[in-house]
């Protein structure tokens, strides 16, 4: 089956089933079976994506096009038209979808797969330079995200 994707002018998705990359808290896959109620923890894989670069929003990465950067993140098949709503919601209307290809670590590579990216102005002064620290991130916030 071809993945499709679209998005009303106001930015919302249209479900379809499609690979969805995470580079920050939904990369923890506790967190995002929190965030989309799931019944049992997803199954991710690791990959990275190209032609991105990343910056901090408060305690939260975001990322912008750029064309030397690259990303690393997990992946995980989105297929149900809640889940994709509920993804949008959590992640605020600060971030626009967009497209990406993964390199998963087996070499391979995903067309099409999508990502939430800044919405905003690239040189936002909300913006800081840095890295999204998973672990720390698990350590300080993870309980205040997690209801399960």
């Amino acid at each position: 089956m071809q993945l499709q994707w679209a998005l009303t002018s106001n930015n919302r998705p249209i479900h379809s089933r499609h690979v969805m990359f995470f580079y920050g808290s939904l990369m923890d896959a506790e967190i995002l079976q929190s965030v989309l109620g799931l019944p049992d923890v997803p199954q991710m894989s690791k990959g990275e994506i190209k032609g991105f670069s990343m910056k901090i929003w408060g305690i939260y990465p975001t990322i912008l096009r750029n064309t030397q950067g690259t990303i690393s993140g997990t992946i995980w098949k989105v297929d149900s038209e809640s889940h994709f709503l509920r993804l949008h919601e959590y992640e605020t209307g600060v971030y626009k979808w967009c497209y990406c290809e993964v390199k998963l670590e087996d070499g391979r590579e995903l067309k099409g797969c999508r990502t939430l990216c800044w919405a905003g102005n690239a040189d936002s002064k909300e913006l800081e330079e840095g890295e999204f620290d998973l672990l720390r991130y698990q350590k300080y916030f993870k309980a205040s995200v997690d209801r399960r």
